[in-house]
């Protein structure tokens, strides 16, 4: 594939690739994609929604790309931003949708029409890559209830060191997120961070049915015999293996495909 028509389908925030946690499970973990269009409140943020909605999420479904999360805050520091999240089993399975993306002309010329406006309809685009965990290797649709959508939370946990960062997705991986399940906590992904900022960390997204749900399952997991034991084991303190946490909650937009 020439660099051109790489860059030509890249340009949508590498939002292609995305396969179910199911069929990134027949060839074990795979990867992550992450990318936030940064904005200002002063720029046209619903031209960018809009685009995301009429092109690149209907783009991404006729190349094989699914699903589709497309987020944006509701508590946290990054406002106004969208968030898009997919997965896919390979980098190889990227480049082949790279190809598709640059090869459909109806995705090409409306990303033409959406570049050709001089006023931006965002700042930048911070693109993540995570290599999944073994035991979550793809996105996991949550359950939703008819008209409702679940409320959703992203966690950042940065490690002082590799081998800190290490120790701390091996937790996950396990005992951890199984108790997340027990406790009530929906697993949408985690990941290792292979490219981004602020590195080591992991990266996970949580969801819950409402606010109620989300404080009484955090509850159930910190009271947990099973999490007391398993935190307080020489080695495996937050101390040790996490220095800073950062978390926002997240709201699906109504076109996103994981609600």
């Amino acid at each position: 594939m020439k660099r051109r028509e790489f860059m030509q389908a890249a340009v949508a925030g590498s939002v292609v690739g995305a396969v179910s946690g199911s069929a990134a499970a027949q060839d074990g973990p795979g990867f992550i994609a992450m990318n936030w269009y940064h904005c200002r409140r002063d720029q046209d943020v619903q031209r960018l929604r809009d685009f995301l909605a009429k092109s690149v999420v209907p783009a991404c479904a006729r190349a094989g790309v699914k699903p589709v999360g497309v987020f944006q805050p509701s508590v946290g520091p990054d406002s106004p931003s969208f968030l898009v999240v997919t997965a896919y089993p390979s980098l190889a399975s990227l480049q082949d949708c790279y190809s598709k993306l640059a090869a459909d002309a109806a995705y090409v010329s409306d990303q033409k029409a959406f570049d050709d406006k001089w006023e931006l309809a965002y700042d930048r685009v911070e693109c993540w890559l995570l290599r999944a965990f073994k035991t979550t290797p793809g996105i996991e649709i949550p359950k939703v209830e008819p008209g409702k959508t679940n409320l959703f939370e992203l966690r950042i946990y940065e490690s002082r060191n590799l081998q800190g960062h290490i120790k701390k997705v091996a937790m996950f991986d396990e005992g951890e997120i199984d108790l997340f399940r027990r406790s009530g906590i929906s697993p949408v992904f985690f990941g290792s961070t292979l490219f981004g900022p602020n590195m080591p960390n992991l990266v996970y997204m949580v969801s819950f049915p409402s606010e109620q749900a989300r404080a009484q399952s955090w509850s159930t997991f910190g009271q947990s015999p099973e999490w007391k034991k398993m935190s307080t084991a020489p080695g495996m303190t937050d101390r040790e293996l996490v220095c800073r946490i950062s978390n926002q909650f997240m709201t699906p937009l109504p076109f996103s495909e994981i609600k």
